[in-house]
């Protein structure tokens, strides 16, 4: 992160109390802040225009070189650094032969600057320039990146910090990094999403069980049960290992653009508050993060900031973002280890106090099973396929009867935000689960006046995607009011995690605490049922989409209309 570190040096306001929650915040102290590698140099402090060009540039990365999408020729794209309340201009220009986007994942901004082509705009022209003009109304770690075809996956994103506008920050620290993760293609995305359509869900899983695996559980749960399981799992076309889709042998797993050899590092000193801006810019994989040696103290969640909670590793789905700080206390070198869920890889940073340091790299962890159990399948009626099964927790709108689009419904919906996730909770160490997630703030909370309901749902062997069992092609638009306030209730019918992302608007998790965390994007795990709050505060059309991007390109994808109720009646 310090290469070329005489050019790298911008400023970040920064708190000067301590990580108590509740204080008054002081007036800023100013803050080293490490930029991405490779960033050409910027001046210090916010900006309100920003030139940016989406292209392709050739890249070694992990060893492989290929073409890549990127802005202004390099991935990450460049930081942008923002002010909130300033009205800011960012002008991009393309040269490729195909439309691209931007879209400023997380922001508050009226529908036309959203930036999702064929919904709140045609898109960027080759050899055209946009200019998005909005006044920002938030600070947090945020990020950016094409909402055209695979582009993001190719390498166009980018993070966004943005300084609160009367420069006082909740926490203090002493240096600002940022960590982008991503799953960039060892071959073309459009191939990777190729052989899952064409050759099944588990092309890339290389983790499958074995005859051994299968003798191993005949004997400690008896033929019956594992048959039962067996076929359970063949009907919905999956396995018990295929947590991700993809795994290492369709992806290179980077942090801030590189692969773990490359060794990317942030100069720290011994005994310096460290702020670690965690952005999960990957298209199919989650992490689990964690730093080997040092408790983390978490403080923003999806750009918003949180009671301080203490904890040693934490999971960050696609599209989420998380900020903790860190106190290396000895003159070492210390590894932000991101791995992935699926334990097939890793991305990491090091944080050292000379170049050339290297902290441990962590042994693979063992990888993990999902269970029928874990995905609310459990009791399924022993006559009955998962695709006919009957609810003992009914969800709404599920449909009825055969459909091609969904594959199986889950049994039994949970409740499961206390739930550290598969994989983790058995190492001896702490895990945050979305249920410690406490705003800093109490946020109002007006009477609910409606209720929303919806299921995710898929067909594995198809690899198709849909929003109650309706592919976004097929579907209409959900309707939401200005200003009116909703619950909107989500039931998880699949194996797989899906980080549910809504534009425009935040969405208020109920996760049983009295001071409900903001959230721009929704880690649902399989099986489980969670509802939000949300109040829509700008009109116009809105995306609302698995943020997986093969789940999202497969039909996992609605549009959202806000309107007042007097326009809407008309």
């Amino acid at each position: 992160m310090m290469n070329r570190r005489d050019m790298l040096k911008s400023a970040s306001a920064v708190g000067t109390i301590g990580l108590a929650a509740g204080c008054t915040p002081q007036p800023a102290q100013r803050a080293r802040m490490s930029l991405l590698e490779d960033s050409p140099a910027v001046q210090p402090g916010p900006k309100r225009r920003y030139d940016l060009t989406i292209g392709k540039t050739r890249q070694t990365i992990g060893g492989i070189t290929r073409d890549r999408v990127t802005f202004n020729g390099q991935i990450p794209g460049p930081l942008v650094h923002l002010r909130e309340g300033d009205d800011v201009e960012i002008n991009v220009t393309t040269p490729l032969s195909a439309p691209s986007s931007v879209h400023w994942h997380g922001f508050l901004v009226p529908f036309e600057m959203d930036g999702v082509p064929g919904v709140n705009y045609p898109g960027i022209k080759p050899g055209e320039t946009f200019t998005y003009r909005f006044r920002v109304k938030q600070h947090g770690s945020y990020w950016y990146h094409s909402h055209s075809r695979f582009q993001e996956q190719e390498g166009a994103y980018g993070a966004v910090i943005i300084d609160p506008a009367d420069g006082r920050e909740p926490y203090a620290y002493d240096r600002d990094v940022v960590m982008i993760l991503a799953d960039l293609p060892k071959i073309s995305a459009d191939f990777v999403y190729d052989r899952l359509k064409k050759m099944g869900a588990d092309y890339y899983n290389y983790q499958k069980l074995t005859f051994s695996d299968f003798a191993g559980e005949i004997k400690s749960q008896g033929l019956l049960d594992t048959m039962r399981d067996r076929l359970a799992w063949a009907e919905m076309g999956m396995t018990p290992t295929d947590l991700l889709n993809v795994s290492d042998k369709g992806y290179i797993f980077t942090a801030n653009g590189v692969a773990s050899a490359a060794n990317w590092t942030a100069l720290v000193k011994p005994g310096e508050r460290v702020r670690v801006r965690v952005v999960n810019a990957s298209a199919m994989t989650h992490y689990d993060v964690r730093v080997p040696g040092l408790p983390m103290t978490m403080i923003q969640s999806d750009g918003q900031y949180i009671e301080p909670v203490e904890t040693d590793e934490f999971r960050i789905g696609v599209a989420k973002t998380y900020d903790f700080i860190v106190r290396p206390k000895e003159d070492r070198a210390y590894t932000v280890f991101a791995e992935t869920m699926d334990r097939t890889g890793h991305a990491r940073i090091t944080l050292a106090p000379r170049q050339g340091m290297e902290g441990p790299i962590p042994a693979q962890r063992k990888r993990p099973l999902r269970s029928l159990e874990e995905i609310g399948m459990g009791m399924m009626d022993d006559s009955l396929a998962p695709s006919t099964g009957m609810m003992r927790d009914p969800a709404p709108n599920m449909p009825k009867g055969t459909n091609v689009n969904v594959a199986m419904r889950t049994m039994q919906p949970q409740d499961r935000m206390g739930d550290t996730g598969i994989g983790l909770g058995n190492d001896g160490w702490r895990v945050l689960t979305e249920n410690q997630l406490r705003s800093r703030e109490r946020l109002p909370q007006p009477p609910v006046e409606r209720e929303l309901f919806i299921n995710m749902t898929t067909n594995m062997k198809r690899y198709i995607f849909s929003f109650d069992g309706v592919k976004y092609s097929e579907a209409a638009k959900i309707q939401m009011y200005l200003g009116e306030r909703l619950r909107f209730t989500m039931f998880n019918q699949s194996m797989m995690a899906h980080p549910i992302h809504l534009h425009g608007m935040w969405m208020e998790l109920e996760n049983g605490q009295d001071k409900l965390p903001r959230q721009h994007t929704i880690f649902v795990k399989p099986g489980q049922k969670l509802s939000v709050l949300i109040t829509p505060v700008e009109m116009g059309d809105w995306a609302f989409h698995c943020h997986m991007l093969y789940h999202f390109h497969s039909g996992m994808f609605r549009v959202v209309n806000v309107a007042t109720k007097e326009f809407a009646k008309r």
